[in-house]
């Protein structure tokens, strides 16, 4: 018997489609299958599949049938502000995330990307393991949903840092993970954003490889992509690739993310999907990237050699 892969399918975002115009949406993901992709991360606050907490219906229709004309498989990336732990509107935010389950049910899509709870920094200090309770009864009800929808949820590890007004717990992979372990739901894991967690570890000061060690038995989702682990911003875009600055989203090994010591140390669950966030200003580099994706997964899955094609790139 064969035994079922580690990373399970590759795919990119839709980092460059203009937000509801989903007449763009043939001609991406046509060239995506060119390129190589098996997959699509649908980008949900680009596609406008919840509407005031509801379906949209007609809208998610729409895409189920251009994603299965392109002959992708879809998985879904909610809707970034959704926040179970919101201090006024978490009953909205708990409906949207359950709108856009029904929503990956229509689209065939098996896995969904939501991100975890935030707070201000001063609610964080004084009720964050309460508020955190109340996340975990709510992702027990969404885990629910999603497993009569075939759908698994993977909770994004965020970026944090001293200095930001809200605080993300997932910032730190080691609080994610205990998180999870505390909501013990067959349907309720983790995406893991490298980058992410390479820029928290900078501003935090945990230890990387640990870190995403401990959280890696959740995981069933990534994110690769590349960055410099500096925090900061330099007003521009290009001014930030130039100075090695923020959430670059460049090509897995433009950075400086160790991936050859980190990922022997990964134990993804299996059928893991490989989704790219890949920032359009790399665009001209997407086969190179779903190339070094699938990589990625062959040294995963079996101890393939890692290629680094930008090895001899930068002088």
């Amino acid at each position: 018997m064969t035994a079922e892969p580690i990373i399970d399918g590759v795919g990119l975002n839709l980092t460059d489609m203009v937000p509801g115009n989903i007449d763009q949406l043939p001609g991406i993901l046509n060239w995506y299958r060119e390129i190589g992709c098996s997959h699509v991360e649908l980008t949900a606050r680009r596609l406008d599949f919840v509407v005031g907490g509801r379906l949209n219906v007609a809208r998610t229709e729409t895409v189920a049938a251009i994603v299965a004309e392109a002959g992708l498989v879809p998985v879904l990336h909610a809707n970034h502000a959704i926040n179970l732990m919101h201090p006024v509107d978490a009953d909205l935010h708990e409906a949207a995330a359950a709108a856009s389950i029904a929503a990956c049910e229509r689209l065939g899509a098996g896995s969904m990307v939501l991100h975890p709870g935030v707070l201000p920094r001063d609610l964080h200090v004084a009720e964050g393991e309460v508020r955190r309770k109340l996340e975990r009864d709510r992702l027990r009800r969404l885990g629910d949903l999603a497993g009569k929808a075939g759908v698994r949820l993977a909770m994004e590890n965020l970026i944090g840092g001293p200095e930001t007004p809200w605080v993300a717990y997932s910032a730190d992979p080691v609080m994610l993970a205990t998180q999870l372990d505390a909501v013990a739901h067959d349907h309720v894991g983790a995406c893991l954003d490298f980058g992410h967690g390479w820029l928290s570890s900078h501003a935090m000061g945990f230890d990387y490889l640990a870190a995403l060690e401990t959280l890696s038995p959740f995981v069933w989702h990534l994110h690769l992509h590349d960055n410099f682990g500096r925090r900061g911003n330099a007003g521009d875009p290009g001014d930030d690739v130039t100075l090695r600055l923020g959430d670059m989203h460049a090509p897995m090994f433009m950075g400086s993310i160790p991936w050859a010591e980190l990922l022997p140390k990964m134990r993804f669950r299996p059928r893991t999907f490989g989704g790219i966030e890949l920032n359009g200003r790399f665009r001209t580099e997407a086969a190179t990237v779903v190339s070094t994706a699938y990589a990625i997964a062959a040294h995963v899955n079996s101890g393939a050699e890692l290629v680094n094609p930008y090895r001899d790139a930068f002088k």
